[in-house]
């Protein structure tokens, strides 16, 4: 994810105003360089509790292998264009692979978090069943329980009922005029890993998303006029039945199933590295639309040279009005302009969304724990891209690690979201460019191909990374991470 949080919060620092945890922030635009805007009605965005911790934790230092593996969706949802609602069957095939026995799992349904209650959004589920029979279930902010029973090694489909109240707003998750913005709008299987299963609370200023990657079977029956950019591949033409059409979509090894709708889309495609990229426009942002789509080409064929290759056949690319710049998902990148938007912003912003599909999308992260592992990651790309890297100059922020979960910057409020965005994108992108002066250019780029060839389509660390760049490049590197606040122990 883009944003122009900064400065955001150095102009409400300039003009002294403190707001305590809780409190809302400004509805209104804000006059920032970058013209962003603040997320709609965001109460308790900062501080929003908590959900309950998972019931079935192993026992400390016991060691358990992420899981469950290899989820296989299938959805079939229609969407209520009149009434921004979305009702869907769903169910997910899965592994547990943990090396326990579980006797529950949860999901996370990121659209039931506060700011999108507060907007009219909201999620609920029923008819909940774990292996064909019934399951007692409990849904508590953006966490669902279930009770199951999941012996290792052995496979199990959970099913259950959806619907979805798509909030108003210009967001990754709502609707605005004639948009609909669809990121993170179904119930997801949450990871269970050495700290249990994973259920961290929504956060909006970035990303608290964490799942496995796997394979999605979605059906969507909406408007026909509708235009739909979404994860993976359209097979073969709608199905038409009176205004009605239905639309198949298969997405192989993901972590997550996104789309975008505009009745009103204009759609231009070229192909690079035999990858075919779209770019969704609306005519208000028709004199971006050749900006958005060459620096699609040239991000691709950039970072498919210097990390590794696009393993995907497709990328979206779809413009829309947000409060933020942009925001990723597998296969698919949401770039919200403003009036005051430039060619030369659109393109780095582009740049930095496109570098998530790398960092994020191939090469996983659990992003609430470990942020820095996207976001410096993906902002390092987009200097990359802007052959700005001499310009990554950012200073550590006293007091704050690289390597912090996110709920040590929000337990700060203002102060901590400030410093969330200058460590974990500004000076995470320094530290990444530090590293390649190091190394050298030569060494750099081969260990970081190293890195993607051992952690694609898997879950990284900062352990992970740490040792590959120490194993590829033979050189001992634990001064310059401590330099540097990179801290295995942030997370153990």
């Amino acid at each position: 994810m883009w944003t122009t949080w900064k400065s955001i919060f150095a102009s409400t620092l300039a003009l002294g105003t403190m707001l305590a945890p809780g409190v809302s922030f400004a509805q209104s635009p804000v006059d920032t360089p970058a013209g962003a805007y603040l997320p709609p009605q965001a109460e308790h965005a900062i501080t929003e509790g908590k959900v309950p911790k998972p019931f079935n934790k192993h026992k400390k230092n016991q060691r358990v292998t992420r899981g469950p593996i290899h989820p296989n969706y299938k959805m079939h949802v229609t969407y209520d264009s009149q009434n921004h609602i979305i009702n869907g069957k769903l169910s997910v095939t899965f592994t547990n692979n943990t090396g326990v026995r579980l006797n529950e799992v949860y999901f996370n349904l990121w659209g039931n978090a506060a700011n999108f209650r507060t907007n009219g959004g909201g999620m609920d589920v029923k008819n909940v069943k774990v292996n064909g029979k019934t399951a007692n279930h409990h849904l508590q902010e953006t966490a669902l329980h279930i009770d199951a029973t999941l012996p290792k090694n052995r496979k199990s489909t959970v099913s259950m009922d959806f619907t979805v109240h798509v909030p108003k707003g210009q967001d990754r998750f709502g609707w605005d005029g004639d948009t609909v913005s669809l990121g993170n709008w179904f119930p997801i299987l949450a990871v269970y890993d050495d700290e249990g299963w994973n259920v961290d609370p929504y956060f909006p200023y970035g990303e608290s998303f964490y799942s496995l990657t796997g394979n999605f079977d979605v059906t969507v029956t909406t408007d026909k006029k509708q235009v739909i950019a979404a994860t993976g591949t359209e097979i073969g033409k709608p199905k038409l039945k009176g205004n009605l059409a239905t639309h198949r979509y298969i997405a192989k090894q993901v972590r997550d199933f996104a789309m975008e709708m505009n009745p009103n889309y204009k759609i231009i495609s070229t192909t690079v590295n035999k990858v075919k990229v779209n770019v969704y426009y609306a005519e208000e942002h028709a004199k971006f639309s050749q900006d958005l789509l060459q620096s699609g080409v040239d991000s691709m064929k950039l970072f498919s040279e210097k990390f590794g290759a696009y393993p995907w056949p497709e990328l979206d690319v779809v413009s829309m009005k947000g409060w933020f710049g942009g925001m990723e998902y597998p296969q698919l990148v949401m770039i919200s302009l403003r009036d005051n938007a430039t060619p030369a912003w659109v393109r780095s912003v582009n740049a930095h969304e496109i570098g998530h599909q790398w960092f994020y999308g191939i090469i996983g992260n659990n992003e609430y724990d470990e942020a820095w592992l996207d976001e410096s990651f993906a902002t390092f790309a987009a200097a990359l891209y802007d052959n700005e890297l001499d310009q990554l100059t950012a200073e550590p922020i006293p007091g704050f690690h690289l390597s912090h979960p996110i709920s040590y910057f929000t337990a700060y409020g203002q102060e901590g979201i400030n410093a969330y965005y200058d460590t974990v994108y500004d000076y995470g992108a320094r530290t990444l460019n530090d590293l390649r002066k190091l190394l050298g250019d030569k060494q750099f780029y081969a260990s970081m191909q190293a890195y993607y060839k051992q952690k694609k389509f898997d879950i990284t660390t900062t352990k992970d990374f740490i040792r590959i760049m120490e194993q590829t490049s033979g050189r001992d590197l634990d001064k310059f991470f401590a330099e540097h606040y990179v801290f295995v122990s942030d997370q153990e």
